[in-house]
């Protein structure tokens, strides 16, 4: 996949089916592109890790290398027209390099670990591939209260509970369990269980759990979102409704992730990007 304008960017997104393509609508010209080239460099890395036609060596010798061009593009001495795009922004916005070396850090874990025993293990690679990327949106979106960090890691890591509870066919059959280890414990389901797709009593209530964890970050994230960062957070916030949507959707289906796949109508997505837009900037100033 060769990116190498804002315009080449959006089509990744669309092609992905992304949520957060709906997230961008109301942004102006300046932020959109940066977060689609964001958005894009994450998209290219993920998909090294989830390329079936490379063996684990290989897909760790190619991040290696992508990590070695994005050093490079840091340093104004990359050949990769894409890479210096990423490294552009990142000058132009400001955004502190730890992110991104930490999303890469993500894609090694998910290249050769396929089950976490216990939340706090799972919890680091949540931060690693979803708070990273928070830490970096909120750079691109501009921010006046510097506890919008703890928003974004909170939010990163429950809009990554909420992947992990949707994909939990998709995860067994590319081999991996996100579901900590002591959790399957303590709701009486073992991995085969998970592998075998039962879906019964002690899966419903394991998987309650894991909702309700999720909506706890959720809720610490709303807690550092003071007044006068709502507005600029706006994208952030149509990105959290939607994933909120998708998590009732699920829970009100008991669950039942074996037999459906979840999603959000792009209807309601529009709609609820509507409703947030109305509501953040009828009422916040940026």
């Amino acid at each position: 996949m060769q990116i190498s304008a804002p315009g080449d960017a959006i089509s990744v997104m669309k092609k992905s089916k992304t949520n957060f393509f709906y997230s961008f609508v109301f942004l102006d010209k300046k932020r959109k592109d940066g977060l689609k080239i964001i958005y894009a460099f994450c998209r290219k890395s993920d998909d090294i890790v989830d390329d079936e036609s490379l063996s684990i060596d290989e897909k760790r010798i190619k991040l290696d290398l992508w990590e070695e061009g994005f050093r490079k593009a840091l340093g104004g001495s990359s050949e990769n027209e894409f890479l210096s795009l990423v490294a552009g922004k990142i000058r132009e916005f400001n955004i502190p390099e730890k992110p991104f070396y930490d999303l890469l850090r993500g894609m090694r874990m998910d290249i050769t670990v396929s089950r976490y025993n216990t939340f706090d293990e799972l919890y680091e690679y949540c931060y690693c591939v979803a708070s990273s990327v928070g830490l970096i949106t909120i750079r691109i979106l501009g921010y006046l209260n510097p506890g919008i960090e703890e928003y974004a890691v909170n939010l990163g890591t429950a809009l990554q509970l909420t992947n992990i509870i949707r994909d939990v066919k998709k995860d067994i059959l590319l081999g991996r369990i996100y579901i900590p280890a002591e959790d399957l414990l303590r709701f009486g389901c073992s991995a085969d269980d998970i592998k075998a797709q039962r879906y019964n009593n002690n899966f419903i209530e394991l998987m309650k759990f894991q909702c309700s964890r999720a909506k706890e970050h959720y809720a610490k994230a709303d807690k550092f979102l003071a007044d006068n960062n709502k507005a600029r957070m706006l994208s952030a916030r149509i990105i959290e409704h939607i994933y909120l949507s998708l998590l009732k959707n699920i829970e009100k289906a008991g669950f039942n992730v074996f037999e459906r796949n979840f999603r959000v109508s792009n209807a309601k997505k529009l709609f609820l990007a509507l409703g947030v837009f109305l509501k953040y900037k009828l009422l916040y100033k940026t």
